[in-house]
């Protein structure tokens, strides 16, 4: 989805009439506090699932972002008892918001469209965040690399009553070094449901 797209549609689920934003707005952000409810939900979403689930959290400093004008603040990698339960990293950002990690190959940024032409706030973001980690924990996301000449990954995520799916052509060599890698999804491509504490 382009820029334009989403803008149209954060409007029109915001019930606003559909008019094209001035080019300014798509490189501009002049409020990124509103973003900041980010910060604690994704708090207690760790706190909630470290309770009741089998996994180990740790803390720490987060890589260097890829951004010029982002800073990456802090990583938390959340990691089930399992190999074929996917693992989630959170990623805090200075933004402020998140990077995402989900299991072996999906990286989901929230807020995706932050510019004001979208006007997205964190009001239309808490819920990907519910959605997407719900998804990883109940084992509903998938990943997998298909074709052998003309490699393409996929993933999807599901969950009650929406689906969130996307294919990307790879390189041969790049197909090669995911594959290669030491966390990848089962075979079949579906990561399995967190295990809860007996």
């Amino acid at each position: 989805m382009d820029l334009l797209a989403a803008s149209a549609t954060i409007r029109r689920r915001k019930g606003a009439a559909v008019e094209d934003p001035p080019a300014e707005a798509y490189g501009r952000v002049t409020n990124p506090a509103r973003f900041a409810p980010l910060i604690p939900a994704a708090e207690d979403l760790i706190a909630d699932l470290e309770r009741p689930i089998e996994v180990t959290v740790s803390r720490g400093p987060a890589p260097t972002s890829e951004s010029r004008t982002v800073e990456s603040v802090e990583l938390v990698e959340i990691t089930p008892i399992r190999v074929d339960q996917a693992s989630l990293a959170i990623t805090f950002t200075s933004f402020p918001g998140l990077y995402l990690d989900a299991g072996a190959w999906e990286r989901i940024s929230l807020a995706a469209f932050g510019c004001d032409a979208c006007e997205e706030d964190a009001e239309d973001v808490l819920p990907e965040l519910a959605e997407y980690s719900g998804a990883l924990t109940g084992g509903q996301l998938s990943e997998r690399i298909t074709g052998g000449f003309r490699p393409i990954l996929e993933h999807s995520s599901d969950g009650d009553g929406w689906c969130r799916s996307g294919k990307m052509r790879l390189s041969a060599a790049r197909a090669a070094e995911l594959r290669a890698e030491p966390l990848r999804p089962p075979p079949d491509g579906r990561w399995r449901p967190w295990s809860f504490r007996a």
